[in-house]
C-alpha cells in the first residue's frame, strides 16, 4: 500500500507539473499570435496528452521501472516518444493547419525548444537541490564528528 501510494504521489506531482506547463506553453504561443481565449476542449486534450507524458516520465525517471539505464539513453528514448504523443494528439485533434509545411515547422521547432527549456530547467533545479542536500549532509556528517570527540 505505501509503494501504490507513493505512486500516486508521484504522478499527481508530475501531472500537476506537465499540465500547468502544457497550459503555459500553449497560452504563450496563443498570445504571441493573437489568441485570446482557451477552448475547453483543448484543456481536456492537454489534461489527457499530460497524463500520457507523465507515465512515460514515471518508466524513464522514477527510478522504479528502468532501474539501470543511463541517463542520456532515457531521455534519447523519451524524448521521441513525447514527440510521437504531442505529434499524436496534434494530428487527431488538428491543432494547426496539416496540410502546411511552415505550420509543421513551427511546430516541430516549438516542440523542440520547450522540450529543452524543460529539460535543462529540471537539470538546474536537480543541480540546486543536490548541492543543497550535499551541504545538509556535510553540517549532519561534521555535528556527528564533533559529537564524537
Amino acid at each position: 500500500m505505501k509503494k501504490f501510494l507513493r505512486f500516486v504521489g508521484e504522478l499527481k506531482t508530475w501531472g500537476c507539473l506537465s499540465f500547468t506547463g502544457a497550459v503555459c506553453i500553449y497560452s504563450a504561443i496563443d498570445w504571441l499570435t493573437g489568441g485570446e481565449s482557451m477552448a475547453y476542449s483543448l484543456i481536456w486534450q492537454l489534461l489527457a496528452m499530460c497524463g500520457v507524458i507523465t507515465l512515460l516520465q514515471y518508466v524513464f525517471f522514477s527510478g522504479q521501472v528502468l532501474k539501470k539505464l543511463n541517463y542520456g539513453l532515457r531521455l534519447g528514448i523519451f524524448c521521441p516518444l513525447v514527440f510521437a504523443v504531442v505529434l499524436a494528439f496534434a494530428w487527431v485533434f488538428r491543432w494547426f493547419p496539416m496540410e502546411r509545411p511552415g505550420a509543421w515547422v513551427s511546430f516541430v521547432v516549438i516542440f523542440l525548444a520547450a522540450f529543452l527549456i524543460l529539460c535543462l530547467g529540471f537539470e538546474l533545479y536537480f543541480r540546486i537541490m543536490g548541492a543543497k542536500y550535499d551541504e545538509h549532509l556535510g553540517r549532519a556528517q561534521k555535528r556527528s564528528r564533533d559529537m564524537k570527540k
